[in-house]
């Protein structure tokens, strides 16, 4: 969950009553809302070095211990259990400062979770600050290799689809015809992505996964889209995306890619976390960045360094975002690639034979541009494209101009376009003989005479143009609204069997389980919605505040039952305690137990790693321990 997800649905008194426990426990007062301050690192970071050792305990078991920062409420109460009902007091904290949301699902389960941001946060407040890694002698190839990018496979996958839909079948799966026709233009294979589909849909096909998984992209987007059976273009937001900066459009598919794609395990959320604040072009040591984790509590399996391999960096390396190799001696080691987030300044290599070469760094717009009438060959690390008199007469013939393709190649050429072959497209477009169908709408009046009484009226006088018959008359599919309502505004109602050509038809729904993507992957938070609520400070705490105070205000002797007593009750809801023995030595922790052995009574304290036993009638005065907020 992002921060903005949670907070939308959190009234304004509640996201007032957080700002206000931001001003007293923070010393925040600036006119930031919830959500930014919330995302800004610094105050997650100052936080952390006012928090308590309760507060930092919670924060630490969200952080390493919770599948992506979420836990329902019985495994909350279980981790209570062992670890003393005091935490409870630090999750009421965290709660009130919006760093950790309540959820509920439809039937009343109850969880709690820690948005992504603030997360990331504190795990950065886990991990120490990333020591240079020194760089291998000698980097070894790494035996797959990198994907040119995926902004290049989608503008692939878009060319494609802008000549033929792509057919979907009833299992959900693609055409293996279609498999065959678009794996030559994705860089990304089903090697870089086998891995990863292996744990996350195991039932799934693995032949062609690589195009399942850009397809899903691409609908995750909301560049293309579901139209029955079939995958067809967003032209609109694909406008927009084409236009984005390369940054907002790296960092936009990232957020997605962490979000869907990241396995669920909290050490996978610690991998990503550190990696991202690594800097480009400088090689890192995976043995490191996991025993970076260990030290920082993250509980990693046996495995770690094969899951994170083929589950995560395999996918980021068939994006194009990374970089990997290995050293003489075997050890992995990843670079991220500056290239997908530079500025897209470059331009195109014309030769006179009309062979288009195009570097890395080419506007996404104008190479998508130039697809309308230049075939792209997507072979390779580089595009490139050769210019042919059918697809620019195509062009032409469609409504474009001569003009406008040499102005297209000339803007974005790092050189004056070769004179022959201005000369040849001129020549392409005198030879066009393609034959355009354009629809037009017949207008039908009941006799001549109401045609003559129209052709008197001056405001319809420009729609008369093309007079067919004495009854009869047309007009383009772009005058149809305006004739119409002009029929309406003199008292004629004009009767229209068929829809507005011009009006654009409603889309159909999408197929089921085709919202959010081509597939589903099952997440332990799926049902659960944020609850708006701002918890009092003693939820859930009331048998702490109901205690006597005389047990937890006074450091006293009491009788050997009631002692007991005070002990049991301690150890039930995991109170530390302060014991002073006959020697006046004064013993801290938790009991554990409280039984009779031999006949004398004996409490366990817990203090750290190590339990120590006691016999009660050495303790001579005892107290239980609770935070000053609940005296």
């Amino acid at each position: 969950m992002r921060i903005h997800q949670g907070i939308e649905y959190l009234s304004q008194n509640t996201r007032q009553s957080i700002l206000g426990e931001h001003a007293r426990r923070l010393g925040l007062d600036d006119k930031r809302d919830v959500a930014e301050r919330l995302t800004d690192p610094l105050v997650i970071e100052s936080y952390w070095h006012r928090a308590d050792e309760n507060e930092r305990e919670v924060i630490r078991l969200f952080v390493t211990s919770a599948a992506r920062g979420f836990l329902r409420k019985k495994e909350w109460e279980k981790w209570v259990q062992r670890k003393g009902r005091l935490l409870t007091a630090g999750l009421n904290k965290l709660r009130r400062l919006g760093m950790i949301l309540t959820v509920r699902k439809m039937w009343g389960e109850v969880g709690y979770q820690m948005p992504r941001e603030v997360r990331e946060g504190f795990t950065l407040c886990l991990i120490k600050d990333r020591e240079p890694t020194a760089p291998p002698a000698e980097t070894l190839p790494y035996y797959i290799t990198a994907g040119r990018g995926i902004h290049l496979d989608l503008i692939g996958l878009f060319v494609y689809l802008r000549g033929g839909d792509v057919p979907i079948t009833q299992k959900g799966q693609i055409h293996r015809r279609i498999l065959l026709k678009l794996a030559p233009l994705l860089s990304i294979s089903d090697a870089h992505v086998s891995g990863w589909a292996e744990a996350a849909l195991p039932d799934s096909p693995k032949e062609g996964i690589a195009l399942t998984v850009v397809l899903d992209l691409a609908v995750r987007l909301g560049l293309i889209r579901m139209r029955g059976r079939q995958l067809v273009l967003n032209r609109t937001r694909l406008e927009e995306w084409l236009q984005a900066a390369p940054e907002q459009r790296w960092d936009d598919l990232y957020d997605l890619l962490a979000e869907e794609y990241l396995p669920h395990d909290s050490w996978w959320d610690g991998l990503a976390t550190r990696m991202k604040t690594a800097e480009p072009e400088r090689w890192n040591s995976l043995a490191e960045e996991l025993r970076a984790l260990a030290e920082a509590g993250f509980e990693l399996p046996e495995d770690a360094a094969d899951l994170a391999v083929n589950g995560w960096l395999h996918l980021l390396l068939g994006f194009g975002w990374i970089q990997m190799g290995q050293d003489t001696a075997g050890g992995l080691y990843w670079r991220w690639s500056s290239l997908p987030r530079l500025a897209q300044t470059e331009g195109w290599f014309i030769d006179p034979a009309g062979t288009v070469t195009i570097p890395p760094l080419v506007p996404l717009a104008a190479i998508w541009q130039l697809s309308r009438f230049c075939p792209l060959d997507f072979h390779g690390d580089f595009l490139s494209g050769t210019l042919q008199p059918k697809p620019l007469q195509a062009y032409l013939s469609a409504g474009g101009t001569e003009e406008e393709a040499i102005r297209l190649l000339q803007r974005y050429c790092h050189h004056p376009v070769p004179e022959p072959l201005v000369q040849m497209i001129r020549q392409w477009g005198r030879e066009t003989r393609q034959i355009q169908l354009e629809p037009f709408i017949r207008v039908r009046v009941a006799h001549p005479g109401l045609l003559a009484e129209l052709r008197d009226l001056i405001p319809f006088q420009p729609y008369l143009s093309m007079i067919i018959a004495p009854t009869d008359f047309l007009i383009s599919p772009s005058q149809e609204k305006e004739v119409v309502a002009l029929f309406r505004k003199f008292g004629y109602e004009p009767h229209q069997p068929q829809p507005m050509i011009g009006e654009p038809q409603a889309e159909e729904p999408q197929a089921a389980g085709y919202k959010d993507g081509l597939f589903t992957i099952a997440r332990p938070w799926d049902g659960y919605a944020v609850e708006n609520t701002f918890p009092d400070q003693l939820d859930g705490m009331r048998e702490l505040s109901a205690l006597p105070k005389m047990w937890t205000q006074h450091f006293q002797s009491y009788h050997p039952q009631t002692m007991r007593t005070l002990l049991q009750r301690a150890a039930e809801l995991g109170l530390e305690i302060q014991a002073e023995l006959a020697d006046r030595a004064v013993r801290a922790g938790v009991p554990r137990e409280v039984a009779v052995d031999m006949g004398y009574w004996y409490v366990s304290l817990e203090q750290g790693k190590k339990k120590q036993r006691y016999r009660l009638d050495e303790i001579q005065r005892v107290r239980i321990v609770l935070p000053e907020s609940l005296y």
